[in-house]
């Protein structure tokens, strides 16, 4: 089997549209609509369904795409792990992370380091949902963000969970607050809270615990990103964040006051993802254990 055919098909299946995919090609439709069809001649099978304008992968063509991805992807691999086996890993690794979970890939970086010093990084913070759509496109090896996600077609590595905490500048903190704070301690303060952008989440799980004691949150800005939340903070914006404990940077120093946030049941569950069908070179295999491992 032809290994350009593949590539030609596999193009046409992600740009869904067969014109599109030739101008991606930098050819003209014609001879790659024939490229097609000699790829159904030989398979014997129809690969898309072309009538009139609808358009359609068949259920042949969905399971050749899946299965000839990942023998394209292992191909173009294939240099670098050849080179790998003679002068160690190298290569880059491109990984997304949210910033609930950045420290999760940071504190294995320095060893990873130590142990591949060829190998290099390219590193994606976003949010949850966008992180899944770069996975499920490949342009990402993996991923590390917050449960849920998607299961289907994926291969779901758990880590290990976090709790939140709640940082707000002393002028803030009323007399008496305990160590461990709940959201009682929290009414009437403006809170600067984690929101994925879709997929629910840390902060559905808030608003319920808010809700539970009737209390109304004074909930000033919502956001994904956890040194934004940080950054209203140092620049003197007189909030409370609420954010993991992993996530906490040693340059706040003595400036905040820093509380557990006492939620029962509620606790961060971060989780390392891939596509199922994507092949991973050994580099990355081996960066993922390192992070597993923790």
């Amino acid at each position: 089997m032809d290994t350009k055919r593949l590539t030609y098909f596999c193009t046409i299946v992600e740009q869904g549209q067969i014109s599109r995919a030739a101008r991606l090609l930098n050819m003209s439709q014609p001879p790659l609509s024939q490229r097609l069809k000699e790829l159904e001649d030989e398979l014997g099978v129809q690969l898309i369904i072309r009538e009139g304008h609808a358009w359609q992968v068949t259920e042949s063509g969905q399971l050749l795409y899946e299965r000839a991805r990942q023998v394209l992807d292992q191909l173009g691999d294939l240099p670098s792990e050849v080179k790998n086996v003679a002068d160690g890993l190298s290569g880059t690794i491109r990984i997304g992370t949210s910033s609930v979970c950045a420290s999760t890939f940071l504190k294995v970086l320095p060893s990873l380091h130590r142990r591949y010093p060829r190998l290099k990084f390219s590193l994606l913070i976003s949010d949850s949902s966008d992180l899944a759509n770069h996975v499920d496109s490949r342009e990402l090896d993996f991923a590390i963000l917050l449960l849920p996600v998607p299961e289907e077609g994926y291969t779901v590595r758990l880590l290990p969970t976090g709790n939140l905490v709640v940082v707000l500048p002393p002028s803030l903190e009323p007399e008496g607050m305990p160590e461990r704070v709940g959201v009682e301690h929290l009414a009437g303060i403006p809170l600067l809270c984690m929101r994925r952008w879709t997929g629910g989440g840390t902060y559905e799980y808030l608003l319920k615990a808010f809700q539970e004691k009737k209390i109304r949150p004074n909930i000033l800005l919502d956001c994904p990103d956890v040194r934004t939340l940080l950054g209203c903070l140092l620049r003197g914006l007189e909030a409370a964040a609420i954010i993991p404990a992993s996530e906490i940077p040693s340059t706040l120093g003595g400036r905040f006051s820093i509380h557990p946030l006492d939620l029962p049941g509620m606790s961060l569950h971060p989780a390392l993802i891939h596509r199922t069908d994507r092949y991973l070179s050994q580099a990355a295999r081996d960066v993922i254990e390192t992070i597993v491992a923790g």
